[in-house]
């Protein structure tokens, strides 16, 4: 049962991808300590993204199944980012000058003190969002006729049009509030980004997303890498976001990537009637779609243990 003492967790770093696990170990320890209200302080956070908002809303959650009342302080940040991801009538925000009565005390420290490079790695490859100098590295992508003709990604048109500093770029790649993009980086010595994967249009309270999975040169798809990284990206979007649907269309010429998503357990499940014009024809766009049963049969062969902040074991 809740005591009736309060405390209080103060986020003064950014609520993204590679500080939930300091966030949610905090939140863990303090509903542990069954208090009567949990206050999460997010005033000082001027960075968040789709998997700190997922945080947000799976800590209230947890707290309200254990009967413990929750009050959030939003940063104007955070809350412009509720309000573009809808979910601000999700959660138990409270106004400016609100707060505790009596100051609560601090959520105890577990000990974290670094954060992970990695949101997700395999003995292969790692997934991380992307750092500033590799902005300059999208540019380039954004320019390869290739990847365009084979993706057509949104998000590379935009650095495409505006350049990769451009500050809705770099909002869009590093702080997006219902998206995710992570750079393919290959686990051997000093190796560059081959690509990246992205959760984009991600609704948190439906619990789907849409899938992209871009692999820059033909050496790298013979390597796997795009097949590798989108399972890799699943099996954490159903830990770290709760995702129990992911969507995918691929263009009818990109036999490539139609097989890849098969490999990976997707299934087409309609197709947008020669919506694309390539070559001078007009080409299907094919509708994939991967559900949590097929998502967790995947993860069971390629033996993924926990990847969510939460410390849950999805192999079973």
């Amino acid at each position: 049962m809740p005591g009736t003492s309060d405390i209080e967790v103060v986020v003064q770093e950014g609520l993204t991808s590679l500080a939930l696990p300091v966030f949610c170990q905090r939140v863990r320890a303090s509903l542990a300590l069954a208090p009567a209200r949990l206050w999460l302080n997010l005033e000082d956070v001027k960075a968040t993204d789709v998997a700190g908002l997922a945080a947000l809303l799976q800590a209230v959650r947890r707290a309200e199944a254990i009967g413990v009342k929750v009050s959030i302080l939003p940063s104007p940040a955070v809350y412009r980012a509720l309000l573009t991801a809808c979910l601000l009538e999700e959660l138990p925000l409270e106004g400016v000058g609100a707060g505790p009565a009596v100051p609560a005390p601090q959520a105890p420290d577990e000990g974290v003190s670094t954060l992970p490079q990695f949101v997700a790695c395999t003995t292969r490859l790692g997934l991380r969002p992307p750092t500033w100098d590799e902005l300059e590295t999208f540019g380039a992508w954004a320019n390869d006729p290739l990847l365009d003709q084979m993706v057509g990604s949104h998000l590379l048109y935009l650095c495409r049009q505006v350049g990769p500093y451009h500050p809705d770029f770099v909002t869009r790649v590093l702080n997006d509030p219902a998206a995710l993009t992570l750079v393919v980086v290959p686990s051997s010595g000093d190796a560059k980004p081959v690509g990246f994967v992205r959760l984009f249009d991600v609704q948190l309270v439906e619990r789907f997303a849409f899938l992209e999975t871009a692999i820059v040169n033909p050496r790298s798809l013979r390597a796997g890498w795009g097949i590798e990284s989108s399972r890799l990206v699943l099996s954490w979007a159903m830990d770290a976001l709760e995702i129990r649907r992911v969507e995918a269309k691929v263009f009818a010429y990109n036999v490539i990537s139609i097989n890849a998503l098969r490999r990976n357990g997707f299934q087409q499940e309609g197709v947008l009637r020669e919506a694309k014009t390539y070559g001078g024809q007009r080409w299907d766009i094919l509708v994939f779609s991967i559900l949590e049963a097929e998502m967790r049969d995947q993860r069971r062969r390629d033996d993924f243990g926990s990847l969510g902040p939460w410390e849950t074991d999805a192999r079973s």
